[in-house]
């Protein structure tokens, strides 16, 4: 081999070794690059998946506030004359606890551990007390009691405050994180 052929097989072979370094630093760089865009892109995914949470645990934290006071709008208003139109005043009670029991699944569905727990005390109380109420006139009882409406009053009142007070802890400490 004459030092002409040599110097052109080097040159070659440094040519080729530049091409492959460089195929293979862009490969890498590309690679990066794809990775970084693939963990921003899951990082928007997190944020959109947490924002919307916390829209949906407002809206039921919202509906099961809204439910209860209507809840409590109507024993208010209506229950003193729960001996005249028992049926009427049953039937419409029925639609609330109805709609208060859909609020509080909303809640349990979306909720956090504490505005849950306070939803359910919530839910309770109504319930319970208007079936303490309906169970006093089974048993004989001739007049709804004061005593007994304003226990279940002052129960749902109670227990919708510790709600709310879970409900603004939850969403402030969400709205502080972002």
């Amino acid at each position: 081999m004459d030092s002409g052929t040599t110097t052109q097989l080097i040159t070659v072979g440094a040519t080729l070794g530049g091409v492959v370094l460089t195929l293979l630093t862009n490969t890498f760089v590309e690679s990066r690059k794809l990775k970084a865009t693939q963990r921003v892109e899951a990082q928007k995914r997190a944020t959109d998946q947490a924002n919307w949470l916390r829209d949906e645990r407002v809206k039921a934290y919202a509906g099961l506030s809204t439910a209860s006071e209507e809840a409590f709008q109507l024993i208010r208003s209506e229950f003193v004359e729960l001996r005249k139109d028992r049926p009427g005043i049953e039937a419409r009670w029925r639609e609330r606890r109805n709609e208060l029991r859909k609020a509080y699944n909303q809640v349990e569905l979306f909720g956090t551990d504490e505005p849950r727990r306070r939803g359910k005390e919530l839910w309770k109380a109504a319930r319970n007390g208007v079936n303490g109420v309906f169970a006093e006139l089974d048993a004989g009882e001739p007049l709804v009691r004061r005593e007994s409406l304003d226990r279940v009053l002052t129960g749902i009142s109670e227990a919708g405050e510790r709600f709310l007070e879970a409900c603004r802890a939850d969403v402030q400490s969400t709205a502080e994180e972002r």
